[in-house]
């Protein structure tokens, strides 16, 4: 209990610390024109696209599950986020849960695709604005395993989880309204199913 605690204590720090500078664009930017839920993307879906939208977050999963299949056996030796939760089995499902929708995959959805997406749009066509919040996530979790793995292994991490992120931009832009839930959802799966199987050692 004491570890779920600061674990959610830690998520809202730093849900806090990602949300500062888009706040300030917000403020000096649109405020009292758009509402900052809604700049950012954290709005509710339309009810008649909700059942149309399961089939994308699935096709999410499916792509995540493919990218999995190739890369845990890579990472297999390597601490990693998801460490924490090795040979834990059911009892790490509550950590996994906050780590998952909290820790990990909220922050990153504001700041990507809530944040630097939607303001890239703005200022170019979407292919490109996607492209670009892409390549700024695949680098970001490249870099995070660059000094432990091959270079080889560095690009296969960029290439595979920039094109989920192609994917998670898509989804939300094109599908879902603008709204950043979708790929929030898809994010978290994806998680759940990486602290699984570093809970009950599936690789």
């Amino acid at each position: 209990m004491v570890n779920e605690l600061q674990r959610i204590i830690s998520a809202f720090i730093q849900i806090l610390f990602i949300i500062l500078l888009p706040s300030i664009w917000w403020f000096v930017t649109v405020r009292g024109k758009v509402p900052f839920m809604e700049w950012i993307g954290l709005k509710a879906v339309k009810r008649d696209k909700v059942s149309y939208l399961i089939t994308w977050i699935i096709g999410g999963f499916l792509l995540f599950t493919a990218f999995s299949i190739f890369i845990f056996p890579l990472t297999r030796s390597i601490e990693t986020a998801t460490s924490a939760f090795s040979g834990m089995g059911l009892k790490a499902l509550p950590s996994i849960l906050i780590y998952s929708f909290l820790q990990t995959s909220l922050p990153e959805e504001l700041l990507f695709r809530g944040f630097l997406l939607k303001r890239l749009v703005n200022h170019m066509p979407f292919v490109f604005a996607n492209t670009i919040q892409a390549i700024a996530f695949g680098l970001l979790h490249g870099v995070l395993f660059a000094s432990v793995v091959s270079l080889e292994v560095t690009f296969f991490i960029i290439f595979f989880t920039g094109a989920i992120a192609v994917y998670l931009g898509f989804v939300n832009e094109k599908k879902a309204g603008g709204s950043i839930l979708t790929s929030w959802i898809i994010h978290a799966l994806a998680n759940i199913l990486s602290g699984l199987v570093a809970a009950f050692s599936l690789f």
